[in-house]
C-alpha cells in the first residue's frame, strides 16, 4: 500500500512542474561551495551538493555552460524547495527567482 502511495505522490509532483526538465550535468558554485546539476528547467534545477541547504532559503548560484569559445558563467538567485540526503551529500531542488537567460 505504501508503494502505491509513493508512486501517486511522485506522479502528483511531476504534474505540478510548470516546465520540462532536461538532464544536464553542469558545474555550479553556490555561495562558494561547488556542486553539479542533475537536471535543469526554465523555472528551476536539481543539483548535488555537500551542503545541507534549508528549504525556503534564498541562494545565489553561478552555473558554468561549456561552449566552443570557452565556458560562460551565468548567475542567478534561487529558493531552496527540497533537500534530500544522499550518501555523504545532498540533492537540492531549487526554484529560480531570476532567469538564467534574458529575453533580449
Amino acid at each position: 500500500m505504501s508503494i502505491s502511495r509513493q508512486g501517486e505522490k511522485k506522479a502528483h509532483l511531476r504534474d505540478q512542474r510548470t516546465a520540462q526538465r532536461f538532464g544536464l550535468a553542469l558545474h555550479l558554485t553556490v555561495e562558494g561551495d561547488e556542486g553539479a546539476t542533475h537536471d535543469i528547467s526554465a523555472t528551476g534545477l536539481y543539483f548535488a551538493s555537500e551542503v545541507a541547504y534549508v528549504p525556503g532559503q534564498t541562494i545565489t548560484m553561478v552555473l558554468e555552460f561549456p561552449g566552443v569559445s570557452g565556458t560562460r558563467q551565468l548567475g542567478c538567485e534561487a529558493e531552496v524547495v527540497r533537500v534530500t540526503p544522499v550518501g555523504r551529500g545532498f540533492n537540492v531542488a531549487v526554484r529560480l527567482l531570476t532567469p538564467l537567460f534574458s529575453e533580449s
